[in-house]
């Protein structure tokens, strides 16, 4: 027992389910008497024409009584209501548009609703033999369509709406399908192109070999006898490829509406920000006078004169400066394209991130303005006062040493995971060094994310705050054997690993991957402090290994994702604001300019927790929370 409508297509498909002996009843439904007629006598001697206008509820159940009445049940509806898109929607005086999209989406969630309550007539489980419906949409529910807007949206719900209701209608015993042909020979197609005329985009995208309706039909056929195919959108090329059109599996992350993250201008923050040059306008910065990864031997504290700000610049005066592990990197020349190159540049500053207040605008300059809290990430900010163009400012709500955190060490965490990890909901993730400052951020995005965490640190104090901050299982490479963990506990392997310490670590991580794994080289710590500075170390079969795993390995350089900075800073913030976000913070706190090789010192120790940072100036701070 059969049930279509609209379309000779959808006929065709029926023919294919003829058995030997007998045609299956149908009828076909259609808003032209003789079409539903002429197409009834192409469908076989037990096809009845029946009158349907689709755009009509009413119409359409009447339709569906009639099957019922003449055949005694249902067991396979075609729904394949539609037309063609009628003029330009952006050009449109009127709600001439409308009907596409009542027709082509709104007959087909009708033809559902009635096609589920004829097939299962008291809205329990179909008993006997499953039910079948087929919904025909379109390729262009997956691929833009500019010159069909609104039929291109509506057959995107017919899709959505498929695999939407295919659970509930499988418990009730019916199976529902989806084909999505892209152009197809037939009439409709036909009037469109004589419509539109040689020179438009529709018929430049049909001028290739259509599909014929042999083809549809075959895969209607398909659809309609495997019991397997349920909830699936086959798009049919033109090309005569069949396409399952999968859901992409990259989960939802929480991301909440960014807060304004511009800080106010406050009075007593500017008054602090130019008390500084009330003795001369003179800055004191941690300078780089020879290269070495030895951050005491390479630096040197001195007095610069501090000049005015020119156009489109502004002078900061810092308040926090970030300290990282990179710092003995960029103290040993290794993010200069050579060391003749960095050696060419000396001296020059050192430290690359800050939050600070705005003393003095440029001339031209409207953003930011003194009195502000700004973030920069530029060379410099182990100074008392900087110079930086204004489009280098980042906007963060006020001066606090929590934002200094969400610089170098979230954006790292964020862009990378997004850019690289490429989370799905499920994973397995070990994140490398995880009670640093980086690692903290990557363990809670990943956690966020919906994945299962393991964690690397150096101490029982470091485990009790990575698990707090949400990881599922913290390894102390002090008192286990992380690869024998990995081995035991994940024989599957893991899908992502953050890694950031390097050395054998990195061999046992890339050992550890899953297939399909990403392995994620964000740095590698444990080479920074050798005698001879950072050698590159020696993988052996590392393209074999790779190979055989399908497996990725990708370098993160945060520096070469400047234009991602304003976006994830501010979602940072957010997530922050919203409390779905913790900042550790190292303690103690290292106050004043010449405490920055003692913090260095600090984070190349392995002993700190959370972000290392110093309080640049040893001035009294006004309070953040001063008021306009």
């Amino acid at each position: 027992h059969a049930f279509q409508y609209n379309d000779i297509l959808a006929l065709l498909s029926l023919d294919r389910c003829r058995d030997s002996e007998a045609w299956h009843p149908c009828v076909v439904a259609d808003v032209s008497d003789a079409g539903a007629r002429a197409t009834a006598d192409l469908a076989g001697p037990n096809a009845t024409p029946v009158y349907c206008d689709v755009a009509s509820s009413a119409s359409q159940e009447a339709a569906f009584a009639d099957h019922i009445r003449r055949n005694g049940g249902l067991d396979i509806a075609v729904l394949n209501a539609g037309i063609p898109e009628r003029g330009d929607l952006l050009s449109a005086q009127d709600d001439s548009w409308r009907p596409t999209l009542d027709i082509d989406l709104g007959a087909v969630l009708d033809g559902i609703r009635l096609a589920s309550q004829a097939m299962a007539p008291a809205g329990g489980r179909r008993e006997g033999r499953q039910g079948v419906l087929i919904t025909v949409a379109s390729a262009g529910g997956f691929f833009s369509m500019p010159f069909s807007p609104v039929y291109a949206a509506a057959k995107a719900g017919v899709v959505h709406a498929t695999r939407s209701v295919a659970k509930p209608l499988l418990e009730r015993n019916i199976r529902i399908c989806a084909l999505c042909p892209e152009f197809v020979d037939t009439p409709l197609v036909a009037e469109a192109r004589a419509q539109s005329g040689p020179q438009s985009p529709f018929y430049r995208a049909t001028a290739g070999t259509l599909l014929t309706a042999d083809k549809v039909a075959e895969a209607a056929h398909v659809l309609i006898t495997d019991p397997n195919r349920v909830g699936q959108c086959l798009v049919l090329r033109m090309t005569g490829e069949w396409m399952e059109a999968v859901p992409p599996s990259q989960t939802l992350q929480y991301i909440p509406r960014p807060a304004t993250s511009t800080s106010p201008i406050v009075p007593a923050w500017r008054e602090w920000a130019t008390q500084g040059l009330a003795g001369g306008r003179t800055t004191r910065t941690v300078m780089i006078r020879r290269l070495s990864n030895d951050f005491r031997a390479a630096t040197r504290l001195e007095t610069r004169p501090v000049p005015a700000p020119g156009p489109g610049q502004v002078l900061l005066r810092t308040v926090y400066a970030g300290i990282n592990a990179s710092d003995i990197n960029y103290t040993s020349g290794k993010y200069h394209a050579s060391t003749a190159a960095a050696e060419a540049q000396l001296p020059f500053p050192s430290g690359f991130e800050a939050v600070s207040v705005v003393a003095e605008v440029g001339p031209g300059v409207k953003h930011p303005r003194p009195g502000q809290a700004v973030a920069t990430m530029v060379s410099g900010s182990f100074s008392d006062y900087t110079l930086v163009p204004a489009r280098a400012c980042l906007d963060v709500p006020g001066p606090s040493p929590e934002y200094v955190a969400l610089l170098t060490s979230g954006l790292t965490a964020s862009i990378g995971l997004q850019e690289c990890g490429r989370l799905r909901k499920g994973e397995t993730v070990l994140i490398t060094a995880a009670a640093g400052g980086a690692g903290q951020f990557a363990v809670q995005l990943a956690k966020l994310a919906g994945c299962h965490v393991i964690a690397t640190v150096g101490s029982e104090d470091k485990a009790r705050l990575i698990r707090s901050l949400g990881a599922d299982r913290a390894v102390n490479y002090r008192t286990e054997d992380l690869k024998a963990v990995l081995r035991a506990e994940y024989p599957r392997g893991v899908d992502v690993v953050w890694e950031s310490v390097g050395g054998e670590w990195f061999g046992t991580c890339l050992n550890a991957l899953a297939q399909k794994g990403r392995l994620i080289v964000i740095g590698a710590m444990s080479q920074y402090k050798g005698p001879d500075g950072w050698k590159p170390m020696p993988h052996r079969g590392l393209p074999e290994k790779v190979l055989n795993k399908s497996t990725t390995v990708t370098g993160f350089l945060l520096l070469h994702y400047t234009h991602e900075f304003r976006r994830h800073l501010a979602l940072l913030i957010s997530l922050y604001s919203a409390g779905k976000l913790k900042i550790i913070l190292d303690s103690p706190e290292h106050v004043g300019i010449k405490a920055v090789p003692a913090a260095v010192d600090r984070l190349q120790s392995g002993q700190s927790s959370g972000k290392v940072y110093v309080r640049i100036s040893e001035d009294p701070l006004p309070p953040v929370g001063a008021k306009l």
